[in-house]
C-alpha cells in the first residue's frame, strides 16, 4: 500500500466541470500504467483498457443499486421495487446497447455477463415486485409514485390498488361519521323531498379524491404535500429498511466492542459505547 499511496498525487485533476469526463478517463488510464510500472508489469494495451472501462459501465448500475438498498440514510421500503425496476431497465439498455453493429469491442465481450446478471435477477426479484407491502411503499414515496410503472395497465392496477387500501383504513372513521350524519328529522315529508334532488352531492363526487390528487401531481423530494392530505396520510408507514446490511454493521461494531478482555461491560455502558463507534462519524454540534 505505502508504494501505491504516492500514485494519487500524480493524477492530474479537471479545472472545470466540462472536462472532468475526459479528465477521469485520461486520470484511470495513468493509474492502471503507474500501477503496473510500480510493480513492473507489462502496461494494459489499449484494447484490455476499452475492456476495463466496459466492464466498469456494465457494473456499475448493479453496484449503485446495491449501495442504495443497503444505505442508512434517506432509504425505505419504498426504494425496492423502483431500484429494482430501474437496475432491469439499465442492463436491457446495455444489453441492447451490446447488440449494435457499432457496439465497442469490450462491450460486446461483457454481452454474456450481461445476460447473466438479468438471468439471475429475474429469479431474485419477480416475487418483490409483486408484493403488495412493496407497491404501496414505493407509490407512497413522492419521488416515486407511478413514475417507475412504464406499464399503464399496471399504473390503473396499482392507483385501484391504493384506492381500495385507502377506503378500507378509513373504513372506520366513514362508518364514524355515517352514524352521526343519520340523526332522525322531526320532519320526514321535507326529509323524504330533501333525499330526492342530490345535484350538488352529484358535483361533490366527481371532485377527485386523495389519491387522484397525490398521483397527478408531480414528483417532489418532500413530504410536505401530505400536510393537505390528512387520510392518504394515514397510510404512509415508510421507515422499513429494504436491507439488513446497516443491522449487520451494527451487530459488527457491537462484536468489536464486546471482546474476550471487556466481557464485563454492563448494558448501560455497552450501550453508550456502541451508540458513539455507530456514530463516530457525525460532526459534534
Amino acid at each position: 500500500m505505502k508504494r501505491l499511496s504516492h500514485i494519487a498525487t500524480l493524477i492530474p485533476q479537471a479545472d472545470t466541470n466540462e472536462a472532468a469526463d475526459t479528465v477521469t478517463l485520461a486520470n484511470d488510464n495513468l493509474i492502471l500504467h503507474a500501477v503496473c510500472d510500480e510493480f513492473g508489469f507489462r502496461r494494459f494495451s489499449a484494447e484490455e483498457i476499452s475492456f476495463i472501462h466496459k466492464f466498469v459501465d456494465v457494473m456499475r448500475p448493479l453496484a449503485s443499486a446495491l449501495n442504495i438498498l443497503q444505505g442508512e440514510k434517506n432509504v425505505f421500503l419504498g426504494y425496492l421495487a423502483p431500484t429494482i425496476v430501474q437496475l432491469q431497465n439499465d442492463m436491457n439498455g446495455l444489453l441492447e446497447e451490446s447488440t449494435k453493429p457499432t457496439a465497442a469491442q469490450g462491450l460486446i465481450t461483457c454481452r454474456p455477463l450481461i445476460l447473466n446478471i438479468l438471468q439471475s435477477l429475474k429469479p431474485r426479484v419477480e416475487a418483490m415486485l409483486e408484493k403488495k407491502e412493496h407497491i404501496l411503499s414505493a407509490m407512497l414515496l413522492p419521488i416515486f409514485k407511478l413514475n417507475w410503472v412504464e406499464d399503464e395497465e399496471k399504473r390503473l392496477l396499482y392507483r385501484v390498488m391504493l384506492k381500495r387500501e385507502l377506503l378500507t383504513s378509513n373504513s372506520d372513521d366513514s362508518e364514524t361519521q355515517n352514524s352521526d350524519q343519520s340523526q332522525p328529522s322531526g320532519d320526514t315529508d321535507k326529509d323524504t323531498t330533501a333525499s330526492f334532488f342530490r345535484f350538488n352531492q352529484n358535483r361533490q363526487n366527481l371532485k377527485k379524491n386523495e389519491v387522484d390528487t397525490y398521483l397527478d401531481a408531480p414528483t417532489t423530494d418532500g413530504l410536505a404535500e401530505y400536510m393537505l392530505l390528512p387520510r392518504l396520510k394515514k397510510l404512509l408507514d415508510n421507515t422499513a429498511l429494504p436491507s439488513s446490511a446497516p443491522v449487520e454493521r451494527l451487530f459488527r461494531i457491537g462484536g468489536q466492542i464486546f471482546r474476550p478482555r471487556r466481557n464485563r461491560f454492563g448494558d448501560e455502558n455497552f450501550e453508550k459505547q456502541l451508540l458513539l463507534n455507530a456514530n463516530r462519524k457525525l460532526k459534534e454540534v
